[in-house]
Formats: structure tokens, C-alpha cells, sequence
């Protein structure tokens, strides 16, 4: 244990923080927004359609 920790691999483990994290944010983000609008498109194209000869 002494000998790893003398090699700085376990004094590594655990002392930092994850850093350029928000490009994958950022990706996810659009990929969540541009899901939702294609799925809002197609609810809009398959919507039911009123009969033609339906009068007001």
C-alpha cells in the first residue's frame, strides 16, 4: 500500500474534479430538444383530420 502511494497512483484517485464537462451537457441538451420537436412534428402530421363535409 505505502509502495503505491509513494508512486502517486492512489494520492491521484479521488483528488479532483471533472473538468470540460459541458460540451457533453451542451450535447445532450440539443439532442434532447431536437427529440422532442421531432416527436411534437410528427404528433402534428398525424393528427386526426376533420371530415370535408363537416359545416360549422
Amino acid at each position: 500500500m505505502t509502495t503505491l502511494m509513494t508512486l502517486g497512483v492512489l494520492a491521484q484517485v479521488g483528488s479532483g474534479r471533472i473538468q470540460g464537462g459541458w460540451g457533453y451537457v451542451w450535447s445532450c441538451y440539443g439532442i434532447t430538444v431536437a427529440a422532442l420537436v421531432l416527436y411534437s412534428l410528427s404528433l402534428w402530421l398525424r393528427r386526426p383530420q376533420a371530415p370535408q363535409d363537416a359545416k360549422e
